[in-house]
């Protein structure tokens, strides 16, 4: 891996490492979340700095570099979250356009009627 691309890869793990804090400290998600996401960037940098003891697994699956393998799974992952998070939207898109008409529906009753009884009987002119 060239020196380079180490140093982006190395900066990128740090930067994300703290914004994952900030994100915690912020009450953005809770310390499960913060447990994960601080491994895979530990993770990442560790790649990043040390890839030759990892040489034997990523030949073994195929890859010719370590970090070759490590974006292969992180596209895969980053798939599987747009899926979810596609799905969950959509939820929360259905779940919220039938509280709107309940809603909506609960206040015509009372808004038609007042309505009504302020303008009195409607006259043709």
């Amino acid at each position: 891996m060239p020196p380079l691309l180490q140093v982006l890869t190395l900066l990128f793990g740090v930067a994300m490492a703290y914004l994952t804090y900030v994100g915690f400290r912020r009450h953005q998600f809770g310390i499960g979340g913060l447990v994960f996401w601080e491994i895979v960037w530990l993770a990442l940098v560790l790649v990043s700095i040390v890839p030759l003891p990892h040489q034997p697994l990523s030949r073994a699956l195929g890859a010719a570099r370590l970090l070759d393998l490590a974006i292969v799974v992180a596209i895969l992952i980053m798939s599987t979250v747009t899926y979810r998070t596609y799905v969950a939207v959509q939820l929360m898109r259905r779940r919220l356009e039938e509280l709107v008409r309940t809603q909506a529906l609960a206040e015509l009753p009372t808004t038609g009627a007042a309505r009504l009884q302020s303008e009195g009987p409607a006259t043709s002119a």
